[in-house]
């Protein structure tokens, strides 16, 4: 998808409001849950657990210390939830470094967004270790004006604090966002917030995705002349 410019005089690379869309990382900016899901398995075996990739879907949106005191126990020491949240998100990186890349039509609608003069913003469960990763490996760093991850929050999704928090950091209204989530947490997350999402059915099938505006498969199917009708 190249360019969508030029548009009429008054929304070209300037919109009549500023708006903000906000992406979720995981299953969204690039589709991983295959690997995650590797090495959830990996750490479990390590410690004499048994998951199946089904059960690993239902924590997406969840943070480390939400999914660690599922596995061990609400009593798990909080320097146990450091360790070995480190060590499965070694583990992910590990398998997932050779593999990792954007998710199709991303980069170009990022580009028309950001030259369109909307507001770019990351919000994820994710670590800050696991968000340089993805950035880093696939070259869009320069696209996102702020960037929330799990250390600025305190309850993961479904929560709507990091969607909140988004907001906040942006400083936008809830009703000037848009959100692309993958998860039936996230979008929980981000419907509690108050925020228009598109849903990504990448770890879930479209038909199971639901209170969104719309879904789609990856980031063809969508362009900033769509986007701008929303609002």
């Amino acid at each position: 998808m190249g360019y969508l410019l030029p548009w009429p005089e008054e929304k070209s690379n300037m919109l009549k409001q500023r708006i903000g869309i906000i992406f979720d990382m995981d299953g969204v900016i690039v589709d991983n849950d295959i690997y995650h899901f590797r090495a959830w398995g990996e750490l479990c075996k390590n410690y004499g657990l048994e998951v199946s990739q089904d059960e690993v879907k239902t924590w997406f949106g969840n943070t480390n210390p939400m999914i660690l005191k599922r596995l061990f126990g609400d009593d798990i020491e909080q320097e146990k939830i450091i360790r070995i949240g480190g060590e499965k998100e070694a583990i992910y990186r590990d398998l997932y470094q050779n593999d990792i890349k954007a998710l199709e039509g991303l980069v170009s609608l990022l580009r028309s967004l950001h030259d369109s003069g909307f507001t770019l913003a990351i919000a994820t469960a994710a670590p800050t270790e696991n968000v340089d990763f993805v950035l880093e490996h696939t070259g869009i760093r320069h696209f996102f004006h702020k960037i929330v991850d799990a250390s600025m929050i305190s309850e993961g999704k479904p929560s709507p604090e990091i969607y909140l928090k988004a907001a906040k950091v942006l400083n936008l209204d809830v009703k000037d966002c848009l959100v692309f989530e993958d998860s039936f947490h996230g979008i929980e997350s981000a419907v509690r917030a108050g925020m228009k999402v598109i849903g990504v059915a990448t770890t879930h099938p479209s038909e199971k995705l639901k209170s969104t505006i719309r879904n789609i498969s990856d980031f063809t199917e969508i362009n900033a002349a769509d986007i701008i009708q929303l609002f």
